[in-house]
């Protein structure tokens, strides 16, 4: 399992693909048929936080199981998991200002003043933005490999 051929990883990340992209289908379908609670904006926010830090923790995992494991095939994994990770911090982002703050920006000041776990939140974000804008091919080609090894 060590060395995996170029198709094989690619049926992988296409199993990847669809697998990461599950939770946001049943938020979706949970969403449609009414089963989102009686609090749907919590269940909305919380899944999509959840699944953002769990992807991003995935990612993080990868290079020390490559290390560990010898599998270089997982790095080529490692783009989609993280691009996962943006896609629902990007939901979780979007649900937390349009659905509980409504773009009140002075109860959103507020909101930060009492819990510093969203300041966390959107440095954490702030952070990864980079990353998924550099983070296509042609990006990373004209970034050059070192500066854009350096990046991430």
């Amino acid at each position: 399992m060590k060395n995996l051929s170029t198709h094989s990883v690619a049926n992988v990340k296409i199993v990847l693909f669809y697998a990461c992209l599950m939770p946001f289908a049943r938020l979706l379908a949970d969403g449609f048929a009414g089963r989102l609670g009686p609090d749907p904006v919590a269940d909305i926010t919380h899944t999509t936080g959840i699944w953002a830090l769990r992807l991003l923790l995935a990612m993080l995992a990868f290079t020390p199981i490559i290390k560990l494991s010898g599998w270089h095939w997982l790095a080529r994994l490692r783009r989609t998991v993280a691009l996962y990770a943006f896609f629902y911090a990007c939901l979780h982002l979007s649900s937390y200002l349009l659905f509980e703050q409504s773009f009140d920006w002075s109860e959103i000041a507020k909101d930060i003043g009492k819990r510093p776990y969203i300041s966390a939140g959107f440095a954490s974000f702030a952070l990864m933005v980079p990353l998924a804008a550099t983070s296509t091919n042609a990006m990373m080609r004209r970034l050059g490999g070192r500066n854009w090894q350096r990046l991430v």
